[in-house]
């Protein structure tokens, strides 16, 4: 079993509430997105949970990194990478605007990509998921 698979719903969902803050606040699209995922995982919003959505939480673009890498594991599959990024990325377009702290977050996320390999230069990198994050902005608009 991967180490993706021993983690739960409720903790991928805790790092989504974490990720909605990391501009300070959670916008009311971002809230409904929330919502949305709990009621599809079938997540229970506990006092716990609720406390997290209403009570502003002071959270940085590491700390964020930090709990995907956790979340992810140390050898995770392109699968489970796969959907952790397109969670976290409709989490952060469902506002229609990418505050830095955002953009950042995603940079970053590409970096646990399991597809990267060693042999890009990291301009190459820089310049491919510059222009990912780009693509998927105009899809958004």
């Amino acid at each position: 079993m991967s180490e993706l698979a021993q983690n739960t719903n409720q903790d991928l969902f805790k790092i989504l509430v974490k990720i909605a803050w990391i501009d300070g606040e959670i916008q009311a699209e971002e809230r409904v997105f929330l919502r949305k995922i709990a009621a599809e995982k079938n997540i229970q919003l506990s006092s716990e949970i609720e406390e997290l959505l209403t009570n502003p939480q002071v959270t940085s673009t590491a700390e964020c990194y930090q709990l995907l890498r956790n979340y992810l594991g140390t050898y995770p599959k392109s699968q489970d990478y796969d959907h952790l990024l397109s969670a976290v990325s409709s989490l952060i377009y469902s506002d229609n605007d990418i505050a830095t702290e955002e953009a950042d977050l995603l940079t970053k996320i590409q970096n646990l990509d399991p597809k990267n390999t060693n042999n890009n230069s990291t301009f190459d990198k820089i310049i491919t998921k510059i222009q990912k994050i780009y693509q998927k902005g105009l899809k958004q608009v």
